[in-house]
């Protein structure tokens, strides 16, 4: 036992004062901060994509509703008793860059003028879009344009009267354009050679109820990009300045939170260097205690044990030395008080002690 304690308290003594190596040390503050900025950063990149992608949808979502009442509302204004008589009394305009010479361009025609007006009246409300009539030839069941709104415009432009829509569209837009022609039908967003769009397509009928052709609207989503542009120069700034405030506010709550565990951590160095008289609860206080506060109070029930057992320990090892002073005092004398030479003094001693107390009697 004697040989044991300050074997053991030497250990205890070596391992506490050398710590484990581990790798870089980061603070619980920047741990902190960097968790939350990374949180902080994937849900507004999340919400920004959100607002943007919503945004788009919502607006080409209304502007498809939009134009198909647009388109239904023209060619109810289209006069189909005008319409029919236009393409079946007026020829087309021959010329050489088509495949049958026909459709090259604009008639000189009064009927042609009116629908054409028309379909002005028309793009006028839905600004930008393009605006134009068509029908299917009932010889070849071909479609072909009739009047557009380009005619109107200065300079000219838009599809010429009775030029083959196949010549001019691809198979999707057909498929839309003969559906046209018996319903309202709204055509998705679609690219062609004149750029992206969104279409819509709406019957012309006539008194009995049939239909005699159709009116088209083109709109370029030239706008919706126009949309989101003017939604990222709105929204970006905004998002920037709360996810600044956002990170100035996680900046401050890591700081607040990892102040008193740097203090604990404080204390308890203090306490390995032997200092038990450290104020725990002080490093911790608040008014609303919480784990740190019980990690605290945990931590002050330990030091207060740790303390009485070393000041225990130490006496014990007090008491231990002197009994071993005195237990190797008693062998030294003892195996003085054993040994021949020890014997052979005392014998002299008491042979000298007799001669003197024979002489002190004569």
């Amino acid at each position: 036992m004697t040989a044991t304690l300050p074997a053991q308290q030497d250990a205890v003594s070596e391992t506490g004062s050398a710590p484990s190596k581990r790798g870089l040390h980061i603070s619980l503050r920047l741990k902190l901060l960097g968790a939350f900025t990374g949180a902080f950063t994937i849900v507004f990149i999340f919400i920004a994509v959100w607002i943007f992608q919503f945004t788009s949808d919502t607006t080409q979502n209304r502007l498809v509703s939009e134009l198909a009442q647009a388109a239904k509302g023209g060619a109810a204004t289209i006069d189909a008793d005008q319409f029919v008589e236009l393409i079946t009394t007026v020829p087309a305009v021959p010329g050489p860059q088509l495949a049958d010479g026909t459709g090259a361009g604009y008639p000189d025609s009064p009927l042609f003028t009116a629908i054409a007006q028309d379909l002005l009246d028309l793009r006028l409300i839905v600004v930008d879009a393009g605006a134009y009539s068509y029908f299917q030839d009932p010889d070849d069941g071909q479609l072909y344009f009739a009047a557009s709104a380009g005619y109107l415009l200065d300079p000219q432009r838009g599809v010429t009267y009775k030029v083959p829509v196949a010549d001019i569209v691809g198979p999707t837009t057909y498929g839309y354009m003969e559906q046209g022609l018996s319903a309202t039908v709204n055509e998705p967003e679609y690219s062609d050679q004149y750029g992206s769009f969104i279409s819509a397509y709406s019957p012309i009928l006539d008194s009995a109820g049939n239909s005699v052709g159709a009116v088209g609207l083109d709109f370029p989503l030239t706008y919706v990009d126009e949309v989101e542009t003017q939604t990222r120069q709105r929204i970006i700034p905004i998002l920037l300045g709360t996810y600044l405030v956002l990170l100035l506010l996680v900046l401050f709550l890591s700081t607040t939170i990892t102040r008193p565990v740097k203090r604990l951590t404080s204390a308890t160095t203090r306490i390995a260097d032997g200092e038990y008289d450290v104020d725990l609860k002080g490093v911790t206080e608040t008014r609303f205690p919480d784990e740190l506060a019980t990690l605290a109070d945990s931590f002050a029930i330990m030091v207060s044990k740790v303390a009485a057992r070393e000041q225990s320990l130490t006496r014990e090892v007090q008491r231990l030395k002197v009994e071993i002073d005195q237990g190797r005092r008693a062998e030294a004398v003892r195996e003085i008080t054993e040994s021949d030479a020890f014997a052979e003094i005392a014998e002299r001693a008491a042979e000298m002690r007799r001669r003197m107390r024979d002489r002190d009697e004569e």
